[in-house]
Formats: C-alpha cells, structure tokens, sequence
C-alpha cells in the first residue's frame, strides 16, 4: 500500500503542466486509496469497559477484597489477567500472565469473571471477539490513605 502510494506521489511530481487529466486522475486515485484506508481503520475497534477506563478503574477499587493473607504479609504487586471479549460482552477464558502471589492472582480473577458486560471489539463494523490484557495493581493501604 505504502509503495503504491509513493509510485502514484512521484509520478504526479514528475508530471508536466501540460498532463492535466493525468494528475487528476492520480489525485483521484490517492483519494480513493487513503479513504479506503481510512474506513477500513474506522470500521475495527477494541473492546472497551462500558463508561471508559475511569469506570473500570472504579469497578475495580469498589470490587477487590484484599486478601487477608496477602494483606497479612505485606505482599503488593500488579496481576495482569488476560481475557476474551465476546462477540457478545461477555468475559472469557481468562488467565493470569503475570504472577504475584496465589491469593492475588484468585481475587484478580474473581474481579475479572465477575465485570458487566463489555462493548466488544468490531471488525468491518461486526462485533467479533477479542483479547484484553488488565493490570491490576494490589497495594496495600497506609497510614497516609
């Protein structure tokens, strides 16, 4: 696509004057090839919490429970949990990428399983299923909070 669109640019350069239906006809085919390009992009997005990220990060610090244990020990970390975005919104297949402690990684997935409906990913403007990769950070309160 890039070369084709660098072949059409020199050629327009390279014309005289005199070639006028020439360019215009390689203006139209610029436009037409960087409109499609555009609504090709347009029509794919990625699935998204519904209300945005500052939802998600509310949902998240209204929903964990910290693991008395962990919380015990003074054990904080990030969990990162990958997971399927249905066609439908619905969560999926999900599962720990990165480690912490065990109990951490129990609550990041009950969190996870347990999240509404998301507005799922399109493809061609059809909803169709993706993954997602959520940090979730573990921190432990202190005096200061």
């Amino acid at each position: 696509m890039i070369n084709l669109l660098t072949q059409l640019i020199v050629s327009y350069i390279n014309l005289t004057n005199t070639d006028r239906m020439m360019k215009r006809l390689l203006i139209l085919s610029l436009s037409l090839i960087i409109g499609f390009a555009l609504s090709a992009y347009a029509n794919n997005s990625q699935p998204s919490y519904p209300g945005g990220e500052e939802a998600l990060r509310n949902y998240l610090s209204e929903n964990i429970q910290y693991p008395p244990m962990a919380a015990e020990m003074g054990i904080e970390g990030v969990v990162t949990v990958e997971f399927m975005v249905k066609a439908d919104g619905s969560i999926g297949d999900a599962k720990i990428v990165r480690m912490v402690d065990p109990d951490l990684e129990e609550e990041a997935l009950r969190v996870v399983m347990n999240m509404p409906r998301w507005n799922p990913a399109s493809k061609d403007g059809v909803p169709a299923d993706a993954w997602f990769s959520l940090p979730i950070k573990f921190i432990l309160p202190t005096a200061e909070n």
